[in-house]
């Protein structure tokens, strides 16, 4: 779990963004080695790294609603390698909602975090960065559920 954390923040850091959302969260899932979120958006047929290029789309299109023009330098500073986390950190409220989510399922089935509960989660939102990244990548975010669940009953022995 630290790990999960601390990736999520990393990669809010490098973009600039002090409160992580969901949306960092999935990056963070995405980057797990037990690779369960990664083999959710496979299962729809989805690249897992298109997310992360589909969020710093969606970032730099934000930027740009309110005036601000991208400039390769915070590109580049995206793509790099993640900046070391400062804790504490809080979160924006998008990615307590999920984590909490998360957590209340990992309970009621008895299992440990896996990154397709993240996936999962992330995919039953509806308003917010983490949807219209997905749109961005034309992930259907009913099948990429599906998927999760699918991954978490194989994971899980159900």
């Amino acid at each position: 779990m630290e790990r999960l954390f601390t990736t999520a923040e990393a990669e809010a850091a490098r973009l600039g963004v002090s409160k992580p959302g969901a949306e960092y969260l999935v990056l963070s899932a995405l980057q797990l080695p037990e690779e369960s979120g990664r083999r959710s958006f496979e299962r729809v047929g989805a690249d897992p790294d298109d997310f992360s290029v589909a969020l710093i789309s969606q970032h730099n299109d934000a930027l740009r609603a309110v005036g601000i023009e991208p400039t390769d330098v915070v590109l580049d500073q995206a793509l790099a390698e993640p900046a070391p986390s400062r804790r504490p950190v809080r979160y924006a409220a998008s990615g307590r909602a999920l984590f909490q989510e998360v957590v209340q399922l990992v309970r009621e089935e008895k299992s440990q975090i896996y990154g397709a509960y993240i996936v999962l989660v992330a995919a039953q939102i509806d308003h917010g960065t983490t949807p219209r990244t997905l749109q961005r990548m034309s992930v259907d975010r009913h099948e990429l559920a599906t998927a999760a669940r699918a991954e978490l009953d194989t994971l899980n022995g159900s």
